[in-house]
């Protein structure tokens, strides 16, 4: 059964269309259970009926026509529970609807799934069979599988396939993601290069094919040139019958083989790519068929030599490609070398297949002030190369080629997005002090955005998080002492008198360095953090002295501690901390080296409980909202398909929160807050209200707080604080926080999307 379920999934990802795809699918399908029909409907939600796509056994001039309401029939019902229905008479079902166009008079048995994909009904899966009986469990345990390996293909194809109709209908497609950083973008996409495979790649013809058999030679001959490094680096290491393989690489790149069948399909109108996909996985799918093991295993070596050869296709496209004025970037992954590498003032906004609006990347979208959008999964990212678009996100919605009605509405909301962010400006420079003359110390999250920064010296009250990892992460290696030293002169210095708080190195999770791999099957529950840096003491010691030094004459320094989760870490911190002072003093007898606060982040849950002990260890501590939510909740932040689960207005979260600032009073221990959700309004009021009187955030997210904590009572926030710690659900949260900021005429701060 396993082998034949591959079977199915592998020749449907094959097909160039949503047609075909689904005309192998109930094929297959209906062989692979020695059934006599079997048909899938897919759902279409603008006119809320199913149609029937594809079938084997109906009528087939019913396809594309024959359609069926949400509530109708037995296909409705599936859809309705969401779970299969088995059934030997079908027309005695109460449910059962006679539809004379589709000719299933004959069809007694009836089997059908739901196909669904991230909680939503994608369409229907039927078999029928003429003999009244009911599928066995391995029949439907077959179909249930199949339908759930399929449902992300079947999504993919019918995203291509809307694509592809827009293109030549020039009507707008509408793609829904998470919102990562709010916004509105129109631009143009620019698509980075990503994670090539064949199914990434569109067919699509061309009518030079002079050019596009150069682009084919060209490519291949790149090819040949790095087989040919390879084997010479390799020569002097492995045996010589190994290097033969080489050879055989060389040869299928000989034009009589694989050269011969890529010319047929570029005289048929095929573009490059498009020849060399066809002509690859027509190979591929040979040799799967053969029975002998050793042949089998030669489509590995027909894939890897196809794709090598669709790298350099690609990256040739790409070497002439110039980034557009207004870029919509798009990634499979974001990485901030990806954001580095935009001419500066040419990004307008950033679409991610992969990640979440909490992941680290998502953090540095909001810290530049980019508007983002996460987890649109299955994208044909190159289809989308250098497509008109707006990315919406506030709604989370992407809209490619819009048209010229959609781009002056969004143009207009655009304005008034940037008439409201004057009214933020004007007051930047002023003190956060409530109606009821609370001060609040509005603090900078920084070490992101590394070129604007330092612009923000007059708005906040000086450095909540510094975050050094970034400068590792730019870096092709771990940088020396004296650069950090330098690195951390200048920053201390732009923010002085004001302090600054520096986070060691925290690295793991989903911040990574190229030059020091660490490859974890669950990375947020693994090797990151504090753990890194005990591990290296040489890192650590090179890092705290370059710190020490760096803060000599200034005195505005204070170190945290990231990813703390018991004692013996801050011990063995502070001995570090201890040998680091003793060889410094050794070293500058002539300097009074000075001991700066040491404090830690509070965002594994185990910190938490440990107040009383951190009390009498540290001279402050920092809530680490994001890791904190993230690790209370077991919600993987940088994972799409959980991303609705991160919420950290969740009653426990909040109930934690308070805790904190509780004991944290309690104990005499200062505290603050540093996560994204300091940098929300509706966040900073409920931390406010708490007793955090220290908000560390981005600097896209200062001026908006100061400007909405000025028209505030803080008396007023703790009695909404009050009704929010009563509620059991975060939407009951947030919507209580809503009506709060409408009822205190701050309802422009929230942008409704009109349905669409």
């Amino acid at each position: 059964m396993l082998a034949t379920l591959r079977a199915i999934a592998e020749s449907v990802s094959h097909q160039a269309s949503l047609e075909s795809a689904l005309a192998c699918f109930v094929e297959m399908v209906k062989d692979a259970m020695n059934t006599q029909c079997c048909s899938i409907y897919f759902a279409d939600y603008s006119q809320d009926n199913f149609v029937l796509m594809a079938t084997r056994g109906l009528n087939p001039k019913a396809v594309g026509k024959f359609r069926i309401g949400f509530t109708e029939g037995l296909v409705g019902l599936v859809a309705q529970r969401e779970e299969p229905i088995n059934i030997a008479f079908a027309k005695s079902h109460p449910r059962f609807k006679l539809s004379p166009e589709v000719n299933e008079e004959g069809y007694n048995a009836f089997l059908s799934v739901p196909v669904v994909h991230q909680k939503k009904v994608l369409g229907v899966i039927v078999v029928q069979q003429k003999s009244a009986r009911l599928f066995s469990q391995d029949e439907e345990s077959f179909l249930i599988t199949l339908s759930a390996q399929l449902a992300s293909q079947l999504a993919h194809a019918e995203i291509k396939e809307v694509l592809r109709q827009d293109e030549f209908s020039h009507q707008t497609s509408v793609l829904k993601g998470v919102s990562g950083a709010p916004g509105i973008a129109i631009g143009h996409a620019f698509v980075t290069l990503p994670k090539l495979d064949f199914k990434s790649i569109e067919v699509k013809k061309d009518d030079n094919s002079t050019e596009q058999r150069r682009l084919f030679t060209q490519a291949v001959a790149a090819t040949r040139k790095e087989f040919n490094t390879l084997s010479m680096t390799l020569s002097d290491s492995i045996p010589k019958e190994a290097l033969a393989v080489f050879d055989v690489y060389q040869q299928l790149l000989d034009a009589k083989s694989l050269g011969q069948n890529v010319e047929a399909q570029l005289q048929e109108g095929w573009c490059a790519k498009s020849a060399l996909k066809i002509v690859i996985e027509r190979l591929i799918a040979q040799f799967n068929a053969m029975q002998d093991p050793y042949i089998k295993e030669r489509a590995v070596d027909v894939k890897d030599i196809g794709l090598r050869v669709l790298h350099h296709l690609v990256n040739t496209e790409h070497a002439v490609k110039n980034y557009p004025k207004n870029t919509v970037l798009i990634a499979n992954t974001l990485t901030p070398a990806m954001l580095a590498e935009v001419p500066k003032g040419h990004l307008a906004g950033v679409v991610s297949v992969n990640g979440a609006a909490n992941s680290h990347a998502s953090i540095l979208t909001r810290a530049m002030g980019i508007p983002a959008i996460w987890g649109i999964e299955d994208l044909p990212l190159l289809q989308f190369d250098g497509k008109l678009m707006i990315l919406d996100a506030y709604a989370g919605r992407l809209y490619i080629s819009p048209s010229q009605m959609l781009q002056d509405e969004y143009r207009q909301l655009k304005h008034q997005e940037n008439l409201l962010n004057d009214k933020f400006v004007a007051e930047q420079e002023c003190d956060a002090i409530t109606l009821d003359g609370e001060h609040i110390s509005l603090l900078l999250n920084a070490g992101l955005d590394l070129n604007t920064e330092k612009a923000n010296t007059k708005v906040c009250d000086g450095v909540g998080l510094y975050r050094t990892e970034a400068w590792f992460m730019q870096k092709g290696q771990f940088p020396s002492q004296t650069e950090q030293e330098n690195w951390y002169r200048e920053v201390l210095a732009s923010y002085h008198p004001e302090p600054v708080v520096m986070r060691t190195l925290d690295i793991g999770g989903d911040k990574v360095l190229d030059y020091f791999d660490i490859i974890e099957e669950n990375p947020f529950l693994g090797w990151r953090g504090i753990r890194v840096t005990l591990d290296h003491p040489e890192l650590f010691l090179d890092q705290l002295k370059a710190m020490i030094k760096a803060n000599i004459g200034l005195g505005n320094l204070k170190i945290m501690l990231p990813m703390i989760s018991g004692i013996e870490e801050v011990d063995e911190s502070f001995a570090l901390l201890e040998q680091a002072y003793f060889e410094l003093e050794e070293q500058f007898p002539e300097h009074v080296i000075e001991r700066p606060e040491i404090g830690l982040m509070l965002e594994v849950p185990s910190s938490v409980f440990m107040l009383p002990e951190w009390s009498k260890k540290v001279d402050f501590c920092s809530v680490g909202s994001n890791d904190l939510t993230q690790y209370l909740l077991a919600v993987d932040r940088s994972n799409a398909r959980v991303a609705e689960l991160f919420n950290p207005y969740h009653p426990a979260v909040l109930r934690v929160l308070q805790k904190v600032a509780t004991e944290c009073q309690q104990y005499e221990l200062p505290f603050s807050l540093c996560g994204e959700l300091g940098g929300e309004p509706e966040g900073a009021i409920l931390l406010i209200a708490m007793g955090y009187r220290r908000l560390s955030m981005n600097s896209s997210s200062l001026s908006k707080v100061k400007w909405v904590l000025r028209r505030l009572k803080l008396s007023d926030m703790e009695i909404l604080l009050a009704e929010c710690l009563a509620q059991s659900t975060a939407k009951q949260v947030l919507r209580l926080t809503r009506s709060f900021m409408i009822e205190h005429n701050l309802g422009e701060l929230f942008y409704t999307p009109k349905n669409r």
